[in-house]
């Protein structure tokens, strides 16, 4: 019977160290990568932390320019037609500020009138 014959394989150890290496060797370059994507992260999440803080510096600057601004035309010392159109708008915002702020304390002592009774 030549089926005897037949040798089978045999699983050799120097091709499972190879295998184990092979993936050792990927998981080093997968770690690797990693750190890598993860400090371009980090870069990129400082910058836009940096311009966060830049836009709301920023906003902050235009918000007491803005205060200076009507400060100097409630003065009299500076005077404009588009300036003026502003400070009306600005005017008419903070009447309805106010009556909200009224009306909503106006309800607030009658709820409070109905709580007694």
């Amino acid at each position: 019977m030549s089926d005897q014959n037949i040798e089978k394989p045999v699983s050799s150890p120097m091709a499972s160290t190879s295998v184990v290496d092979i993936f050792m060797e990927l998981l080093g370059h997968l770690g690797r990568q990693g750190k890598v994507g993860v400090g371009r992260a980090q870069e990129r999440g400082r910058h836009e932390l940096e311009i966060r803080q830049l836009k709301k510096d920023r906003s902050k600057r235009l918000e007491k320019l803005g205060r200076e601004v009507m400060a100097l035309v409630d003065g009299g010392e500076l005077t404009h037609p588009g300036l003026a159109a502003h400070m009306a708008h600005i005017q008419g915002l903070d009447r309805k500020i106010q009556a909200e702020f009224a009306s909503q304390l106006s309800g607030a002592e009658q709820d409070g009138d109905l709580a007694e009774e």
